[in-house]
């Protein structure tokens, strides 16, 4: 689980998760529904189903969440299955999953469970904390987000970077890790994964009209940095 709940805790989520997917299940028709926590890397849940049946397996980040955030993702998550009109993400549950005391006790737990990260900011040539400095004095990023900045353990060939929206986890290729490879690629990188997890993380569970693509272009030489990436077959 999550954190060092003790076994009367842990009795309390499980039951407080089954009585909710029950309850919501029911007012869609489903009468035998089950619903357990699992521990996936990531934030999901992943679910099967018959006729008046299904069950779920929900992410063990969310044990510690309140009543009401479970039934509010039951309620969007059995919208969904049913065929009837998707209810969106409830106000109670994307509050909670975008918190600070969210991120601050489930950030550990995701990276610990991702075995490709270098856990550091630090590389063999570069340094991403610098790299968010750089963009910093540009004034591109903002500072106080709880971000945790990592190198992959081993190179990723074919995709520069990626992030984690709700651990606010930003992951960089280790194949920058170079001095072949300029500053200002890395820069670009870590800029457009940056954009593109605080875009996420502003719109979690509504719909988003803007453009990343013109974000992106704020930076002082993302041409340049797109054709190095280009050139070496990387994607972003």
């Amino acid at each position: 689980m999550t954190k060092d709940f003790g076994q009367n805790d842990k009795s309390s989520a499980d039951t407080t998760l089954k009585e909710s997917f029950r309850l919501v299940g029911k007012q869609y028709g489903y009468d035998n529904v089950d619903a357990e926590f699992v521990a996936f890397k990531e934030f999901k849940v992943k679910w099967q189903r018959s006729c008046g049946w299904a069950d779920f397996q929900v992410s063990d980040y969310l044990v510690d969440a309140p009543r009401e955030v479970i039934e509010g993702l039951a309620r969007t998550l059995m919208s969904k299955i049913a065929g009837s009109e998707q209810i969106p993400y409830s106000d109670d549950m994307c509050q909670w999953v975008k918190s600070n005391e969210f991120v601050k006790l489930k950030q550990p737990i995701y990276v610990r469970r991702s075995r490709d990260l270098a856990k550091t900011h630090e590389g063999r040539v570069r340094d991403l904390d610098e790299a968010f400095q750089r963009l910093k004095v540009l004034g591109l990023v903002e500072d106080d987000i709880q971000m945790f900045m990592t190198w992959t353990k081993e190179p990723n060939m074919k995709k520069a970077g990626r992030f984690s929206v709700l651990m606010r986890v930003l992951v960089i290729s280790s194949v920058l890790d170079t001095e072949e490879i300029p500053e200002f690629v890395l820069d670009y990188v870590l800029y457009h994964e940056y954009m593109q997890m605080m875009q996420g993380l502003r719109f979690f569970g509504r719909e988003c009209d803007c453009d990343p693509v013109e974000s992106e272009s704020l930076y002082p030489r993302s041409k340049e940095a797109e054709d190095w990436l280009e050139r070496m077959c990387l994607y972003l």
